[in-house]
Parts: C-alpha cells; sequence; structure tokens
C-alpha cells in the first residue's frame, strides 16, 4: 500500500486541476484543492470559476477548500500600489495557500498556475519560495506547462467553463488591448 504525501494545491480554475492534479497524484501525492482567488473580477466570473471547479472535484472526490471572503478594495489597492502587480498576486494566493497549508497540518503546498504557458514561471516559483519560507511548509513546484494543451482538450471534453484571461480586470482589459501583463512570458 502506498503512503501518500498530503499537499494543498493552490487551485486558479478546474480546467487547470484536471491535469495538475492527476500528476501530483501519479507522484504520491494526496492532493486537497484549495481556491483563494481575490484577483478573479468581476464577481460573477470568480463564481462561475468556482461553481466550474467544485462540480470537478466533488466528481473526482477531491477535496476542497475554499474561501468564501471577497475582498475587492484590499485586493485592488495591492494591485495598483505593487511595483509588479502579477508578481504581488502570486505572492498573495500563495501566501495564503501556504498558511492554509500549516494551519491543517499540511506540510507540503503547490499551485495550478503552474501548467500556464501565459504566467511568468521565475516570478511563481519566487512567490512560492517566498511563502514556503515564511509559512515553514515545503512549496512543490513542478513545471506543467507541457500538460496545458491536455488540460485544454480534458476541459472541453468535459463541457468546462474555461476563463478567457487570467482573473484580475487589469489582465481582462489587456487580454482587449494586447498589452502584455508584467507576470506574462
Amino acid at each position: 500500500m502506498t503512503n501518500f504525501v498530503p499537499l494543498l494545491l493552490h487551485v486558479c480554475c478546474a480546467p487547470c486541476l484536471t491535469v495538475v492534479q492527476k500528476a501530483l497524484s501519479q507522484e504520491g501525492f494526496r492532493v486537497t484543492a484549495f481556491f483563494y482567488n481575490p484577483n478573479i473580477h468581476p464577481f460573477q466570473e470568480r463564481q462561475r470559476r468556482l461553481e466550474t471547479l467544485t462540480a470537478y472535484s466533488e466528481s473526482e472526490g477531491i477535496p476542497l477548500e475554499t474561501v468564501e471572503a471577497y475582498p475587492l478594495e484590499e485586493n485592488i489597492r495591492m494591485l495598483l500600489e505593487a511595483e509588479n502587480r502579477c508578481y504581488a498576486c502570486f505572492e498573495d494566493r500563495l501566501s495564503a495557500t501556504a498558511e492554509k497549508a500549516n494551519e491543517m497540518g499540511i506540510h507540503a503546498f503547490s499551485t495550478t498556475l503552474s501548467v500556464s504557458p501565459y504566467q511568468n514561471q521565475e516570478q511563481i516559483k519566487r512567490a512560492g519560495g517566498k511563502a514556503s519560507y515564511k509559512a515553514g511548509v515545503e512549496f512543490i513546484y513542478r513545471d506543467y506547462r507541457d500538460l496545458y494543451k491536455d488540460s485544454v482538450s480534458v476541459s472541453r471534453e468535459n463541457g468546462m467553463y474555461r476563463q478567457p484571461y487570467c482573473g484580475c480586470v487589469f489582465s481582462e482589459r489587456d487580454r482587449y488591448l494586447s498589452i502584455k501583463s508584467p507576470g506574462m512570458v
């Protein structure tokens, strides 16, 4: 019998969870999904992503922890004051994940952000490392960008909602104006 290592996985959306959870499980991790995304604007978009994630997690038997709070003002203030808003967003979400892992007695955490070919992986690693140090739990970083197309296929096959932008109001604007965000590669 295999002893699985508990891991708290920050999840941005269900499509990204599909392949990352499977890959981590194959490595021997027992994944609990964690939805903390105050960056997703507007609120209806956040709810749509959370509903899709909840339905997928339930169908696959993946435990899911969620943070219901929606600190819009604090999030926008943080993004506006940040030197690099994408890094600040990564740091906020990964810090919350590391703290939650510590609170739950889980000694490792990771993120589905690492499956996106659009996110700056060096910033994710740096933010995860900082969160790891502060919370005293291990950050498990894996570059899953090679699984991105699989996540698209799986989500389409399962009729999942796929969001058209990262999450914040700035990333929504940037996709229409073809602006490259500082956290994008």
